[in-house]
């Protein structure tokens, strides 16, 4: 597909591009750095690594072992995971809890060890936190470890990819200061995933999803894309988490009429669902911290950042119950990649949650995600020092383009109108009625937005996130199922042949 070029750029060249900054983007940064190879960073500010609150998951306590840490994910995941994939993070856990710690992540701790905590569908206390604001104290503690090792960061949105026969050569960023082409030998994508697809979602809403669908045009394929994880407990009309550690702890979920209507620490699809089940027979659905107030835990100093939101927004967990709802959370499916990160694209790699490594299956276990981004991002710089010697730039060939504001006076419309249908009709529950109807609109999308893409940034920005929508809509059609997070109405039961099927995606398939 004939890559978006504008008639203006200028170019900078360097070995590697490193695109996000979250857990996975500097962990492979500073892994390459303390090889002695510098990259460059792209940044388009804070994601969703920042966010985080409930902690990262890594079996090294004395009760504890990388098999019940694989036996708990591969039960979480409805056994759709890729079974090498797990193997490979739960038996690389001490190493990736141990890179955090020389790097200066301040976790927990208590007099003997760390203090590990139990989050849903875990067997063991195999959480490692930083209160309940871990991901912001990781992503503070590795930009501090980067600007220590001199790691060159950019400010600026990966608008482009572009390759030249099957292999990377070059990207586009858009900066403050205009277009920036960066020619590198290496592409490291860690730019999160589409949960920001659905009208309901948690996510920081710079993370849109476009860069995995500038991926797919240029030569790489998705896979798993109809299993997207709706965190349950959101509060309500806000899109602020409230993290499941809260119910680790032991804090009830309740409807109006004050009745508990789920197991607290289910895995998140049930909980998920069940809550979406009270909503729509018109029930209202409340967190409940009472059993946590009544052992004497004060909230404020064991969920600090929790408590802080519930102020803000007017509410006192130690008085009232707190009125939450399901949104969708994390993207489970990504770009296809190996056990090192790499694509289908030569010298293009994806980690993080952009990325889909078969670890989650039908369903990601609680903080099996910051580990996968340490994990991935660790194993795709050993990968890339190795052969970083024998690399050459390659040619970059391309066309410049005058660029026009036709085309995009429908976007801002049209972007609310795809996150509605998202939620309404690829959500928690779906059927095949509705898949079809989401398939029908967003094949029309995809022709109108087609026709403009390569006018401006903005229409082929919307027309990258509609791939990645078409990529989520087909598969949940073609899945005639219920596993995991994917839950289908008119398919209510897991199928047994269907069991080890994972459906991929090209761009062939969307357009």
């Amino acid at each position: 597909m004939t890559p978006f070029v504008p008639s203006d750029y200028s170019v900078i060249e360097r070995d590697i591009a490193v695109v996000g900054d979250g857990i996975a983007g500097l962990t492979c940064a500073l892994s390459l750095a303390e090889k002695g190879i510098k990259p460059v960073v792209i940044t388009r500010g804070r994601g969703n690594t920042y966010l985080s609150q409930g902690g990262i998951a890594a079996a090294v306590g004395e009760e504890d072992s990388p098999l019940w840490h694989y036996l708990d994910t591969l039960r979480a995941g409805r056994l759709l995971n890729d079974e090498e994939a797990v193997k490979v993070v739960v038996y690389s856990g001490q190493e990736a809890i141990a890179n955090l710690v020389h790097w200066g992540v301040p976790f927990d701790k208590n007099e003997t060890f760390f203090e590990l905590t139990l989050e849903a569908a875990h067997s063991k206390r195999r959480i490692f936190k930083v209160k309940d604001y871990t991901g912001r104290a990781i992503y503070e503690t590795l930009h501090k470890r980067a600007k220590e090792l001199q790691i060159e960061f950019l400010k600026g949105e990966l608008t482009e990819i572009y390759t030249h026969g099957g292999k990377f050569s070059g990207i586009l960023v858009k900066t403050d200061k205009g277009f920036l082409v960066i020619r590198a030998k290496v592409l490291v994508l860690a730019t999160g995933g589409a949960a920001s697809l659905y009208a309901k979602n948690s996510n920081i809403q710079t993370i849109s999803g476009d860069a995995i669908g500038a991926a797919l045009r240029a030569g790489v394929n998705l896979i798993d894309t109809e299993f997207i994880q709706f965190h349950p407990t959101v509060l309500k009309g806000t899109g602020k988490l409230i993290s499941e550690a809260v119910r680790g702890e032991g804090a009830w979920l309740v409807n109006d009429r004050g009745e508990r209507f789920v197991n607290e620490l289910s895995p998140r699809d049930e909980v998920a669902r069940a809550i979406y089940l009270q909503l729509k027979e018109g029930r209202k659905v409340f967190l409940d911290f009472k059993p946590l107030v009544e052992r004497g835990l004060k909230i404020e100093e064991k969920f600090p950042q929790i408590f802080s939101i519930l102020r803000e927004h007017g509410f006192d967990p130690y008085r009232e119950l707190i009125p939450v709802e399901p949104a969708a959370h994390y993207f489970i499916g990504g770009i296809a990649t190996d056990s090192r990160g790499r694509t289908a694209v030569e010298n293009l790699y994806a980690i993080g949650e952009c990325a889909c490594t078969g670890l989650h299956g039908a369903n990601r276990l609680a903080s099996n995600s910051l580990l996968e981004g340490v994990v991935f991002g660790m194993r795709a710089a050993t990968d890339i020092a190795l052969k970083l010697p024998f690399l050459k730039t390659p040619p970059l060939e391309v066309e410049r383009r005058k660029l026009s504001p036709e085309g995009v006076k429908d976007l801002e419309s049209d972007l609310k109108g795809l996150k509605e249908l998202m939620w309404t009709h690829v959500g928690i529950v779906r059927n095949g009625t509705l898949l079809k109807e989401a398939l029908n609109k967003v094949n029309h999308l995809l022709e109108k937005y087609g026709k403009v893409r390569l006018l401006n940034v903005e229409a082929k920005k919307f027309f990258d996130i509609l791939l990645v929508a078409k990529a989520v809509i087909l598969n949940a059609y073609r899945r005639t199922e219920s596993r995991g997070c994917h839950y289908r109405e008119d398919f209510p039961k897991e199928r047994e042949p269907l069991r080890k099927k994972r459906f991929e995606v090209s761009l062939g398939d969307l357009v």
